[in-house]
């Protein structure tokens, strides 16, 4: 039924009913990655030694399939263009390290803010060789993890979305998704679900913003990377090895983020709150964009695909 909808191209007739077509489209993506990451790593956990560090570098690597499925869709079935997902070609590697130099900013911030009200503090602090050389292939791995979640959120169906219907809608359901993702992470509770569905707001924010993908991409990468592997606070309930500083939480774990890391506290959410306070002054007042109106990354580039 889906197929024969994009064959003879209804769908794209309703922006609705397009809009559920992309959200089916994002689970199978979803589903038939985890499909791919087991073979993947069966195959290279074969080939390579068993070790937290391996497997880690193996898992976020095979983010890689979701990325490469969603090209896939949106380019030979739906055929959409590269400007469109947010791959626009200028500045690219710019717009990335300004995203991981941001991201970093950003929970640097937020574990200082912590550090300072007491609930959380540092152990110890290790800077060997090993861990430098280590730290290395997570910048990758961590880059590859972090883009293949905003290229099928805010590239795919956000950017989707937003060009059917308007900017509201597309902000709520990339957002909405992109919480329902992390559902069944370890530590989630209401606020780690709140701060993940604002930081779907905030990204989104972003992506209009720039024009591109590129930025959100490094800050969501940056912001895990840091948070698990510089200092060692679970990413989205997951632990994610060794880490640069060592800290201790002490209080309650709304203001900790407890089991759930960083994004888990409230002070992650009072941040993303005022950024995006920030974001929707300089685009709906200044720029006086419309929450309602449509938009399309392909009307403010010039690049020819």
């Amino acid at each position: 039924m889906i197929l024969d909808l994009i064959k003879d191209k209804n769908f794209t007739k309703n922006p609705y009913l397009y809009t559920l077509i992309l959200l089916l489209m994002a689970k199978l993506v979803l589903f038939s990655s985890e499909i791919f990451t087991l073979g993947y790593i069966n195959v290279v956990l074969n080939i390579l030694p068993s070790s937290g560090y391996i497997i880690n570098l193996v898992e976020l690597s095979s983010f890689i399939f979701i990325t490469l499925l969603v090209i896939f869709l949106a380019r030979k079935i739906l055929k959409i263009s590269w400007n469109t997902l947010g791959f626009r070609k200028t500045g690219s590697l710019k717009e990335f390290l300004k995203g991981w130099g941001f991201g970093a900013i950003v929970l640097i911030s937020c574990v200082a803010f912590m550090i300072i009200v007491g609930v959380v503090r540092i152990d110890k602090v290790t800077f060997d060789s090993k861990l430098i050389l280590e730290f290395i292939p997570l910048l990758m791995v961590w880059s590859i993890q972090g883009n293949a979640e905003e290229v099928l959120t805010r590239g795919f169906l956000f950017s989707g979305v937003a060009r059917k219907t308007n900017i509201l809608i597309g902000i709520a359901v990339s957002a909405i998704f992109f919480t329902v993702m992390h559902l069944e992470n370890d530590g989630i509770s209401v606020i780690p679900l709140i701060d993940l569905f604002v930081f779907g707001i905030f990204a989104a924010l972003v992506m209009i913003k720039t024009k591109n993908i590129w930025l959100v991409s490094g800050f969501h990468a940056a912001w895990n990377c840091f948070q698990g592997n510089v200092f060692a606070f679970p990413v989205s309930g997951t632990n994610v090895g060794n880490a640069f500083i060592n800290v201790t939480t002490q209080g309650p774990s709304w203001l900790t983020g407890g089991k759930f890391g960083v994004e888990g506290s409230i002070i992650s959410l009072i941040v993303q709150i005022v950024l995006i306070i920030l974001l929707c002054y300089d685009l709906f007042v200044k720029q006086k964009m419309n929450v309602l109106d449509k938009f399309d990354i392909e009307t403010y580039t010039d690049e020819v695909e």
